[in-house]
């Protein structure tokens, strides 16, 4: 496992926390206490967004995001599938708040956001970190995490 300095990895439910009209002050602290580091989103992120708010003002939001992150999208290119392929869900994620019905599309999504943090050397930022740590990588969750 890397250091991750190199920057965060927002991952989405970040991303819709701090675009709240007033979003969580323990976030907004978070990254303000980080912000000498390099802020990443993945793509997998923006469809993710989309998916979950399917309101025409999400698509403004999401092309100012796009705009605002500029070279700093990372897409899943065949390094990021690569460090990904091979790699089997671990059951933990599966089982981590979900239902037994739970499909594993949503673990198929961090694991290559789990790859992509590791192919950029970034540490992932989420709720989910636990989630994400399985998945090999440094993370961090800015709701229990200073």
């Amino acid at each position: 496992m890397s250091s991750g300095l190199r920057g965060l990895l927002l991952d989405s439910d970040v991303l819709a926390e701090i675009r709240r009209s007033r979003p969580n002050p323990t976030i907004v602290a978070f990254l303000r206490r980080r912000s000498h580091r390099t802020l990443f989103v993945s793509a997998l992120s923006v469809g993710e967004l989309k998916g979950l708010y399917p309101h025409g003002e999400t698509d403004r939001w999401l092309d100012e995001l796009g705009e605002r992150f500029q070279d700093h999208v990372l897409n899943v290119d065949p390094q990021v599938a690569r460090a990904w392929a091979g790699r089997s869900t671990p059951d933990s994620i599966l089982r981590m708040g979900k239902h037994a019905s739970t499909s594993w599309t949503g673990a198929a999504v961090e694991g290559l956001v789990a790859a992509t943090a590791e192919v950029h050397d970034l540490t992932v930022v989420s709720s989910k970190a636990d989630v994400y740590r399985a998945w090999g990588v440094e993370a961090q969750d800015p709701w229990r995490e200073s």
